[in-house]
């Protein structure tokens, strides 16, 4: 099922259609969106967005302060905050960060046109299905060849989310769609910096306005995006993975989405979780070494071996691995400030650290062999790749997420946390969104 194929499936979709698991789970991405995004709304790079951009004056909100924006603008900004922590969702079935890009693009159209939580809902539900359509299509090379999917494959996601919401004709969302095939873009060189939660924002924005100048009659090639010089022969792929499309033909993507509960790159996770099963056993100071064994691929995207700035940290396998090892609250974004990064017992613990490879592993596996006083060795390993399926449990998790996350600004966050989650019911969007 290709992107054109996907819309005669997906295009006129209701809330009515969407399986009761897959309405649970998309709730459940909003509210952990929402609690990333308010939080992310503090750090430095939101103020500085929302000072080059608070003239494009507008009716949307944007999260963490008083300005109403206008759609674009608001997508832009909410797209960067609610990436700002990297501590949203991501999928490995998707290939990228899904709610990131999509939502704030669907939800600042649905504030502008004054759509129902339903409507919202399913077109947040449809961009995502089709983003992980686009990033089936592609293939893991396009992420390993240096690309950051959430920019590329969440242009796309956000172009089809806003689509469906401005009930586009068949013809009108291939024109989108090829419209962000020419805005698609971002790179994992700029992990570990501001850019990188940008570009989620970037997504949103030019997604936005793909579906919205379609909407309008713009033109674009129906070649832009599979065809002869179109986006998949130029991202370096060189073709279309149409057996792998067919496994998907029937799956809803967003059932495996994968949620943090540390506020760090995913693919550092499973280090993480093996280092704080294995510190139970120990006191801090008897540590002698810590040897991680990862996939090669995860040292291009969270290797970073001397980072100095929390947000280098955060894609640091070492930095982790420390910060674990001395009992850091990494379910904490403040543990990932630049004064605790560079504190001595970190950097000393840091020191111990080394990092081996071992292309049998996947990404979201590590093994850790722990040496400590007495030449004592224990080894631990982790798996992160496999979705929780129980939901009431997820729920739980990220509703206390949501609490810790929203409480410095949302003010009565049990009443917000009920209206996210009964999103679905609301006759108008806005009534259920402000915070």
């Amino acid at each position: 099922m290709d992107y054109l194929q996907a819309w005669n499936k997906y295009g006129r979709l209701t809330y009515e259609d969407l399986p009761d698991d897959v309405k649970t789970v998309a709730h459940q991405c909003v509210l952990d969106w929402f609690g990333c995004a308010l939080a992310g709304s503090r750090e430095p790079l939101s103020g500085i967005l929302r000072d080059e951009f608070s003239h494009r004056q507008g009716r949307c909100q944007v999260l963490g302060s008083k300005l109403r924006l206008d759609p674009a603008t608001t997508a832009l900004l909410n797209g960067a905050s609610g990436h700002a922590l990297d501590y949203d969702d991501t999928s490995a079935a998707v290939g990228c960060h899904a709610t990131a890009p999509v939502w704030p693009a669907v939800m600042a159209i649905a504030e502008e046109i004054g759509a129902s939580g339903a409507e919202l809902m399913t077109a947040f539900v449809v961009g995502v299905e089709i983003e992980g359509r686009i990033g089936n299509a592609i293939g893991a090379k396009h992420y390993l060849n240096g690309w950051h999917t959430t920019a590329t494959y969440g242009t796309f996601g956000a172009a089809a989310g806003v689509a469906h919401l401005l009930k586009l004709d068949a013809g009108q969302y291939a024109k989108a769609m090829a419209l962000a095939a020419s805005a698609a873009s971002g790179v994992k060189a700029n992990f570990g910096t501001m850019t990188k939660p940008y570009h989620a924002g970037q997504a949103a924005e030019r997604g936005l306005i793909a579906a919205r100048l379609a909407a309008r009659g713009f033109t674009a090639s129906a070649d832009a995006v599979n065809g002869k010089q179109g986006y998949v022969q130029a991202a370096g792929i060189g073709s279309v993975n149409s057996a792998r499309l067919e496994q998907i033909a029937d799956s809803w993507l967003i059932l495996d989405s994968l949620f943090k509960y540390h506020a760090a790159c995913y693919l550092t996770h499973a280090t993480i979780d093996s280092v704080k099963g294995l510190r139970k056993q120990h006191d801090a100071s008897s540590l002698k070494g810590l040897e991680l064994s990862v996939n090669p691929s995860i040292l291009d995207i969270c290797g970073i071996c001397e980072p100095k700035t929390g947000l280098e940290g955060k894609f640091s396998l070492r930095a982790n691995a420390a910060l674990a090892w001395l009992g850091h609250d990494t379910s904490n974004p403040e543990t990932y400030a630049d004064e605790v990064i560079c504190r001595d017992d970190v950097q000393a613990t840091l020191a111990k650290v080394r990092v081996s490879t071992d292309e049998s592993l996947t990404q979201m596996q590590t093994r850790v062999h722990c040496a400590t006083d007495g030449n004592d060795v224990q080894e631990a390993y982790c798996d992160t790749s496999v979705p929780c399926r129980d939901l009431s449990l997820q729920g739980a998790r990220l509703e206390a997420k949501f609490d810790a996350l929203s409480a410095p600004l949302a003010g009565d966050t049990a009443r917000l946390c009920h209206r996210i989650l009964r999103l679905a019911d609301t006759a108008l969007v806005t009534d259920a969104i402000a915070c």
